[in-house]
């Protein structure tokens, strides 16, 4: 298997219980994030998108040292507007909140055997459509190994 599935697999699993908090979609997700598919994203709000992006390998002595990067993006959509959207209310959990549970449950905690534990290296704004009430965050992680 590779890394980024492996990676992929390990985070979906690991944030699998922000389900019960109103998160509709959590999986993997390889494609390009354009204008009208944001449209079809939406249905699919609140989300968390896993994208494994990024993978370096620099030979140091006899070992190689991996390091993996990882994005999340987080989105929701509210009726109420995009600052709702943003920061949630009885209808939806909000961007924020669930930036905030994820970094909870990734960040500096053990994920995968002979892997470093997950830091969090920038939270920040992807889209923010106040005008469709829509919000769309990204939080990106890295891990290392050496083998």
């Amino acid at each position: 298997m590779h890394e980024f599935e492996q990676t992929e697999n390990a985070i979906i699993e690991r944030l699998d219980v922000l389900k019960a908090s109103g998160l509709k979609t959590l999986e993997a997700y390889s494609g390009q994030m354009e204008v009208g598919e944001l449209e079809e994203l939406t249905f699919q709000f609140p989300c968390i998108y896993v994208i494994a992006g990024g993978l370096r390998i620099e030979e140091v002595n006899r070992y190689d040292k991996y390091r993996i990067d990882v994005t999340l993006m987080v989105g929701d959509r509210n009726v109420k507007g995009g600052v709702a959207a943003a920061r949630g209310d009885v209808s939806s959990p909000g961007v924020y909140e669930m930036l905030k549970e994820a970094r909870g449950l990734l960040h500096n905690k053990k994920l995968l055997k002979g892997w470093t534990r997950p830091l969090v290296t920038y939270e920040g704004p992807l889209i923010y459509a106040p005008e469709r009430s829509i919000c769309l965050y990204t939080a990106e992680y890295g891990l290392r190994a050496v083998r």
